[in-house]
């Protein structure tokens, strides 16, 4: 592969994977094993990410949802909330994640914005250190449009703790695809 933009978008991905907390991921992996129901939440490329996710964990064996999605049931304690805001202010997000955390739900969100309390109310915050013109200002900007960087970091937190729950469940492929929709 010629130098250029995928090697500069690679060192992108690899550089903010590396500047994570590295026992966010182990930690997120936890919070999804304790929960007796997950709900994934997002707008825009964030959502759609998360639902890629919630697939995922249905894959697995989780009962997992997406928040406002058809089928959905109540969120209560014991639940988890896995939210996706890059700017941590995204008011259809935190306006659902205030709603879970009075059921008693327990909250993971992933955000780029630095902050102390970048998204109030979450039990785990996962920060994706992702620079874009619309948050963080201040530091080194990406080449990628508006959130795309952050958005990729996520998927693949997501992927990576999918591969970890998947090996810890002993689940192999075959087992997953049983639980894959079939009416596609």
């Amino acid at each position: 592969m010629k130098p250029g933009i995928p090697i500069d978008i690679l060192h992108e991905i690899e550089f903010a994977i590396q500047a994570m907390d590295p026992d966010s991921l182990n930690i997120f992996v936890d919070e999804v094993e304790k929960a007796r129901q997950i709900f994934c939440l997002g707008a825009g490329r964030a959502g759609i990410l998360l639902k890629a996710f919630c697939m995922r964990l249905n894959h697995l064996g989780y009962n997992a949802y997406l928040a406002g999605g058809i089928p959905c049931p109540p969120v209560g304690s014991g639940d988890l909330i896995v939210a996706a805001s890059g700017s941590g202010t995204t008011p259809s997000v935190t306006a659902v994640l205030k709603r879970g955390k009075v059921a008693g739900a327990r909250i993971v969100a992933f955000t780029a914005r630095e902050s102390k309390a970048p998204i109030p109310g979450a039990d785990l915050v996962i920060f994706v250190p992702a620079p874009a013109n619309l948050v963080n200002e201040r530091n080194t900007k990406s080449q990628q449009p508006m959130r795309t960087l952050f958005e990729q970091v996520v998927f693949l937190i997501c992927e990576s703790a999918i591969c970890i729950l998947k090996a810890k469940k002993g689940i192999g492929d075959e087992e997953m695809a049983q639980r894959h929709a079939n009416l596609e």
